[in-house]
């Protein structure tokens, strides 16, 4: 059985993303806590896996890999015949199909993740961690 783990908590969207990714795929993980509020994405173990300490961070057998987005293409590539076969625009769907998702993950990546990102730091992890909520950037 191959061995696939990714580093990082689930209340991460950018980690959310991959573990979603691997459920659509079948693929079974591990998943490895790292625990942020003590700093264990900065530490040098960590940052041997992913060099500017964020998670996820994702490992394999063959290799490492980081960048959530990066990561679903990792395992869509590596594993095209399991679970959800037109994920990331499938194998046959050919240039358009790859050109179509590429350009929707752009687009999330520009456009939808950064004002989520903060609306998820402010309603969620701004209350949990203590810190003083901005309202302007609910808003």
């Amino acid at each position: 059985m191959e061995s696939v783990t990714v580093y990082g908590t689930p209340l991460s969207p950018a980690v959310s993303r991959v573990l979603a990714c691997l459920f659509e795929k079948d693929v079974d993980f591990k998943l490895a806590p790292v625990d942020m509020a003590k700093g264990q994405h900065k530490s040098p173990d960590f940052l041997k896996l992913q060099p500017f300490g964020q998670v996820p961070a994702f490992q394999d057998e063959l290799t490492t890999v980081f960048e959530s987005r990066a990561i679903c293409k990792y395992i869509c590539n590596k594993y095209p015949e399991k679970g959800n076969q037109t994920l990331m625009g499938g194998r046959d769907g050919g240039l358009l199909a790859q050109t179509l998702v590429d350009q929707w993950l752009e687009a999330e990546g520009q456009s939808f993740n950064p004002p989520s990102s903060a609306l998820v730091f402010q309603l969620a992890f701004a209350p949990m961690f203590g810190f003083k909520q901005d309202p302007a950037a609910i808003e």
